[in-house]
Order: structure tokens, then sequence, then C-alpha cells
């Protein structure tokens, strides 16, 4: 199923990072502070994604917000490249259950895109993301 909308069209295009080494209290306050969904964590030369889901599910329930960012953080980084259609997007978050993308161009990653980003654009994907997986279920 291909929509004619390109993940550039509906992606966050600003990229937060932060160091992996900041405990999980400092990466909820950034994204707060730079309303942002999600956050490139940096340790070293390695990368990884932490999502607002991940902080809630993987320490503030466990009662622990001094956790390393880095320890409660998503790696490999699963990517997309921009020029795809979105229902492909849709597709993989499905498949990975995740809900959200690194974007990238190339080998550089040039923003992000979450489930809902997608849904507001296409909202006939909801059907894609939740049957493939449970993006929208956990």
């Amino acid at each position: 199923m291909e929509t004619g909308v390109k993940v550039a069209d509906c992606m966050q295009q600003f990229i937060v990072t932060i160091n992996g080494d900041a405990t999980v209290y400092e990466a909820a306050k950034k994204m707060k502070e730079e309303k942002a969904d999600s956050l490139i964590v940096i340790k070293g030369d390695k990368k990884s994604i932490v999502t607002f889901d991940d902080i809630v599910k993987r320490a503030v329930a466990e009662r622990d917000i001094d956790k390393k960012v880095a320890d409660i953080s998503s790696e490999p980084i699963i990517g997309i490249e921009a020029d795809a259609d979105i229902a492909d997007a849709a597709k993989l978050m499905g498949n990975e259950n995740l809900r959200a993308l690194v974007v990238t161009n190339g080998k550089k990653i040039v923003g992000t895109i979450a489930a809902l980003d997608i849904v507001r654009v296409s909202p006939s994907l909801y059907d894609l993301l939740a049957e493939e997986g449970e993006v929208f279920r956990k």
C-alpha cells in the first residue's frame, strides 16, 4: 500500500541529543524542555534512541529515575530513509514493535518519525500499525 506521502513530509526535523551518561530524570527534563518525543543518545561512538515510553516503562515504573539513559535506550537504532513512503514506515514500526523511527538521508540522521505523526497524516495507516504489532497496545 503506497500513500504517495514521504516520510520527510511528516517527520520531526529537529533532533535532540543527550549524553548516554545522563540520568533518566535529566532525559525526561530535556524532553519536556525541547518538546521532544524522543532523544538520540550518544555514548562514545555509539548512538541509540530513547522515547517517552522507554522512560516510563523502563525507569519510572521501576522507581529508578537515576538510571543512566544509555541503560534504557534502544540499540541499534532502526531507521528509514526520508524518501520512503509512510506506509513503509508504518509497516516497519509494526513489525519491530516501535513507536518511533530515526529518519536518515544516507548515513546522516535528519529527523524522527513517530507512529502518531503517521496517523495524523494518514489515519488509515492506524490499522497497519496496530495489525503488524503492538505499537498502540503496549
